[in-house]
C-alpha cells in the first residue's frame, strides 16, 4: 500500500502546519476519515470538539510541544496525557493517532474509541495504533534519507512522493 502525503490548508496555524496522508485508491485522507466517522457518532461529539481545540490551539498558541501529545511508541496521540474529561473517570476515550515530526509540523491520521488500555488489545483502535506505528518508522526513514526535509511548518517532497507501507 502506499500513501501520500497532503498538508490540510485549514489547519495552517501560526506555529503548527498540520498534515494528513492519503492512501490510495481511497477517497478520503485518513484525518477526514477520522472527522466522517466521529462526526457521524453524537456519543463522541463532545471529546471530537475538545480533541479539535486542542489541535488550534496548539497550532495557534504553544506549538507542538511533546508534553502536549500522549507518546504512543513511534507515534503520538491526542489527546494529551494530562487531559481528564471533566465530571467522568479518566478513562480510555476518543483517540486520534498522529504524529509529531517537530514543534512545527504534526501529521494527523486516525483513531477511534479506546476500550482497552493497550491499544494493541483495543479492537477499535488497533489498526489505527499499528498504522501510525509503521508510518511513523517509514517517515523516520525518509527524513534520514532526505527524501522529505522539514523547513520551519513546511515538509519538502518530491511532486510524486509516496510512502510504501
Amino acid at each position: 500500500m502506499f500513501v501520500s502525503i497532503k498538508r490540510l490548508g485549514r489547519l495552517s496555524f501560526e506555529k503548527v502546519y498540520y498534515y494528513t496522508v492519503q492512501k490510495e485508491d481511497v477517497a478520503q485522507s485518513e484525518f477526514e476519515d477520522f472527522l466522517t466517522r466521529m462526526e457521524g457518532c453524537p456519543d463522541y461529539a463532545e471529546q471530537l470538539g475538545e480533541i479539535l481545540q486542542f489541535i488550534k490551539e496548539i497550532g495557534e498558541k504553544h506549538g507542538a510541544r511533546e508534553a502536549h501529545f500522549k507518546h504512543e511508541r513511534a507515534a503520538d496521540a491526542l489527546p494529551p496525557p494530562y487531559y481528564i474529561q471533566p465530571g467522568k473517570p479518566n478513562k480510555f476515550g476518543l483517540r486520534l493517532y498522529c504524529i509529531r515530526l517537530s514543534e512545527e509540523v504534526v501529521i494527523l491520521l486516525n483513531g477511534d474509541l479506546k476500550t482497552k488500555n493497550n491499544p494493541e488489545e483495543c479492537p477499535n483502535c488497533r489498526k489505527h495504533f499499528r498504522f501510525a506505528n509503521s508510518l511513523a518508522r517509514k517517515l523516520d526513514e525518509a527524513i534520514k534519507n532526505r527524501e522529505v526535509i522539514l523547513v520551519d511548518r513546511e515538509l519538502q517532497f518530491d511532486d510524486d512522493f509516496e510512502i510504501e507501507l
